[in-house]
């Protein structure tokens, strides 16, 4: 039987604990000269599949800037979001088990890059790395999550039915994305943290709505709030 309150929770790796949209945007203007702003940096924005944006990458470059960007020592410039170590020990004190789950991979140096980036931080976590030839859905059943953080929408819709609870870190590059009943949004490391909180306190306790209000329980007949001389000390 799993403890009472001990959670198996999945992170993805870009978007949840490192931000390379700064970096994207560097590599665009390094290696094609074109100016991207960080919060749009997202493949159907920028290559214009995405119904109103026009065409600023090619796929070809698209995937040129993420590999120099994934696969190279530049990526190591990286930057952790905010509130992440903070957040991480919160959540370890609540008794979880984290665990990195990345379509980052070794064949492309992409996870060795990412592994390294944690060394550097002294982020100490167990890490996945499926590459692009295997799903999250499967490694997501394998190792039993109970929950799942993603930056990208279209990457948890297959985690439904598998992990109960999904959650979709908010940036500029999904803010038009609707998450219905997909997955709860939340905005930082904090309001993550919070959420993980209220599950737990609901897995305890149960929904506090079908709980009985508590009775108010009227004085004795026989009390009188003290009043007049007789009671100054």
């Amino acid at each position: 039987m799993k403890q009472l309150g001990k959670m198996k929770i999945g992170l993805d790796f870009d978007g949840v604990i490192a931000d390379c949209g700064a970096l994207k945007s560097a590599g665009a203007k390094e290696l094609f000269g074109v100016d991207i702003p960080p919060a749009k940096f997202k493949k159907e924005i920028v290559t214009g599949t995405a119904p109103g944006y026009p065409q600023l990458l090619t796929p070809d470059q698209y995937r040129a800037v993420q590999k120099w960007i994934y696969g190279t020592p530049f990526g190591l410039a990286m930057q952790m979001l905010p509130g992440l170590k903070e957040g991480l020990e919160a959540l370890r004190r609540m008794g979880n088990e984290l665990a990195v789950l990345t379509l980052r991979g070794e064949e492309d140096n992409t996870l060795q890059i990412a592994q390294q980036w944690m060394r550097i931080q002294g982020l100490k976590l167990p890490m996945v790395g499926l590459g692009h030839s295997k799903k999250k859905d499967e490694a997501a059943r394998q190792m039993k999550l109970d929950v799942y953080i993603d930056d990208d929408l279209e990457k948890l819709v297959p985690l439904v039915g598998v992990v109960a609870h999904r959650f979709l870190m908010s940036w500029g590059y999904n803010e038009g994305d609707d998450e219905g009943t997909v997955a709860r949004r939340v905005t930082s490391w904090p309001e993550f943290v919070e959420q993980i909180r209220q599950l737990h306190l609901r897995e305890i306790f149960g929904d506090c709505k079908s709980l009985p209000p508590h009775p108010v329980i009227p004085p004795p007949s026989f009390w009188h709030p003290p009043r007049g001389p007789r009671y100054r000390g």
